[in-house]
């Protein structure tokens, strides 16, 4: 056989990657030449939804490109998840990951989940929780709910929008550390938790201080703390659970951008520089501030390690609390 033939095979190899290559940068380079559509793994109307859609609007403007949001409910954003991770890597779906997915192991212990091929872009909010009492209650904070818990085991319950949760594990660790046992409700729907609060079917609830907000101001609900480590700009004078002497419960939740590992890394930094603008527009800040959100523009890399860290924390609590699926 000549020796050009030898090499044929080679060459042919080396072609093809770097024609694989270019094509990358190239793609890179154009991004985004389509609509984008981002997998919200939330029913539409619930926090993270809506403030996946302020900051989907604005992010747009910045890439010239349409955001289509494309709610996929279920299975602790499992089902979103499985969605996303179906496209291409190419930077033109993202998956917006919120910490209650990050428990969906201990739920669904025998599903093999892949978080290990999605890769973070950037951070989107933080947001805190409330804790609340219907107004006709006559727990007035954190440490009525202990007494009476401690008087009477069991006789007090708590709602959630579901197992795993950060309204159920917010309750979860409460009960870890004070000692007390009091009753876990969960709801299929976020609202049936609230609507069934506010009658006074449930007594408390760990509820989103978005969600928590319109209820305490049109009077149908009483807020008794915040989880923040800090007072709430919306609801400055309902103390935070330290204020009270629950030094230790601090408790925070984060919505952020992620997309396929194997995105072109020049795809990847042009959505972080992107959404880092859209969060740092003072139009976005105060829609988010309204909704008790706290934005905090983060690198990628800056992002991931607070996934790891935030997944170790959540994990801890569910696992101590033996959490499993509805």
């Amino acid at each position: 056989m000549p020796i050009k033939h030898l090499f044929r095979p080679f060459t042919q190899g080396l072609m093809a990657c770097l024609l694989l290559t270019l094509g990358s940068g190239t793609l890179a380079q154009g991004y985004p030449v389509k609509p984008i559509r981002m997998v919200v793994p939330w029913p539409p109307g619930t926090p993270a939804d809506v403030s996946g859609r302020i900051v989907a609007e604005k992010l747009s403007g910045g890439l010239g490109q349409p955001i289509v949001v494309d709610n996929k409910p279920g299975a602790a954003g499992t089902i979103g998840m499985a969605d996303a991770l179906r496209q291409p890597a190419d930077g033109y779906t993202l998956y917006l990951l919120s910490s209650a997915s990050l428990v969906a192991p201990l739920l669904f212990p025998a599903q093999p989940l892949p978080f290990h091929q999605l890769e973070p872009v950037g951070h989107l909010a933080w947001s805190y929780n409330v804790l609340v009492a219907p107004v006709s209650s006559a727990l007035k904070g954190p440490s009525d709910i202990v007494q009476t818990a401690k008087a009477k085991p069991g006789s007090l319950s708590f709602a959630s929008g579901g197992n795993g949760t950060p309204a159920h594990l917010a309750g979860e660790l409460f009960k870890q550390q004070t000692g007390t046992v009091t009753t876990h409700v969960p709801y299929n729907q976020f609202g049936l938790a609230i609507g069934d609060l506010i009658a006074d079917r449930t007594n408390f609830m760990f509820l989103t201080a978005s969600a928590a907000i319109p209820q305490i101001n049109g009077g149908k609900l009483k807020p008794m703390a915040v989880t923040g480590a800090k007072r709430l700009p919306a609801l400055k004078d309902v103390p935070t659970m330290a204020e009270q002497g629950f030094g230790d419960f601090v408790l925070r939740s984060f919505d952020g951008m992620m997309v396929k590992t194997g995105t072109p890394k020049e795809v990847v930094e042009r959505l972080n520089t992107e959404l880092n603008k859209a969060l740092s527009l003072p139009d976005v800040r105060e829609r988010l501030a309204a909704l008790a959100l706290e934005t905090e523009p983060m690198s990628s890399t800056q992002f991931g390690a607070v996934i790891a860290a935030e997944t170790e924390k959540w994990q801890r609590i569910g696992r101590a609390a033996q959490i499993k699926a509805d």
